[in-house]
């Protein structure tokens, strides 16, 4: 076999190698969330210039539509790269994918709302109780204007915010009370995932949870608050992220740890 036969030979391997792979690939996931197909198409051409990835999913949780997008890049007649983006069919699997996405959101959604005002105190066997929402005297300050998230739920959290964002303990403990009955019926959605379109983080889905926490009952329904916190949820790594926080007055509270232990 000549030089040039070999290495045609080599070129046709590697040509089928790298097919393969990109049939087997995992397109990048990108929320939009409230965004038009305008929106979704320069989304996609912004996450090619950061990510280098030539398809992407461009998705808006917030009204359950997606498309996929191709992209690459081209040099100009000034030599300037250009970002070409061309709408293409999503695969039976990654549609597949996308369709147990907006139903886990709407499962996970819906199971927020549900778990609204559900007490956490960790002296007590018990952490389950409901406090009504309906109480008389019962109100709570929730209002974040740096937020743009969806807000759907609310936990109440004995104790205080400094601590449960300084000890992962407790953050892990709040963790696993809150999402432990949800496991079965809403995290098992996505086993059903046959991972064709990457994982949803807990910030893509456009869904948030409150964190208020109380002193005693007593205060809480009089509509005293010992301060809250804005939290997503990593369902991947079964932890809580951290968006905001505020104290007692509504100041913000600083979330590098140095900051929040005054070194």
């Amino acid at each position: 076999m000549n030089l040039k036969a070999i290495l045609f030979s080599v070129i046709v391997v590697l040509a089928t190698t790298f097919v393969s792979y990109e049939a087997r690939a995992t397109i990048k996931l990108t929320p939009c969330n409230g965004c038009t197909y305008d929106d979704m198409k320069r989304t996609a051409a912004q996450s090619q210039k950061s990510a280098g990835s030539s398809n992407i999913a461009v998705i808006n949780f917030r009204n359950a539509t997606a498309h996929k997008f191709h992209t690459s890049l081209e040099i100009d007649g000034d030599g300037e790269p250009i970002t070409n983006t061309t709408s293409v069919n999503f695969s039976i699997n990654e549609q597949r994918d996308i369709d147990l996405y907006f139903r886990f959101r709407d499962a996970l959604g819906a199971y927020i709302a549900n778990f609204s005002n559900q007490l956490y105190d960790s002296s007590l066997d018990s952490k389950t109780q409901k406090i009504s929402s309906t109480h008389p005297h019962y109100s709570l300050n929730t209002d974040d204007s740096e937020s743009g998230y969806v807000s759907k739920g609310v936990i109440l959290v004995k104790g205080s915010p400094y601590e449960f964002l300084s000890a992962s303990y407790q953050r892990n403990d709040v963790y696993d009370w809150f999402i432990g009955g949800a496991k079965r019926d809403v995290l098992a959605i996505l086993d059903s995932s046959l991972q064709a379109v990457e994982l949803p983080q807990g910030k893509d889905l456009d869904l948030d949870l409150n964190a208020i926490f109380y002193t005693s009952l007593e205060a809480l329904k009089s509509g005293d608050q010992n301060g809250r916190v804005k939290i997503d949820l990593d369902f991947i790594n079964d932890v809580f992220v951290i968006i905001s926080a505020k104290d007692t007055n509504n100041n913000s509270i600083p979330l590098n740890n140095d900051e929040l232990m005054g070194e």
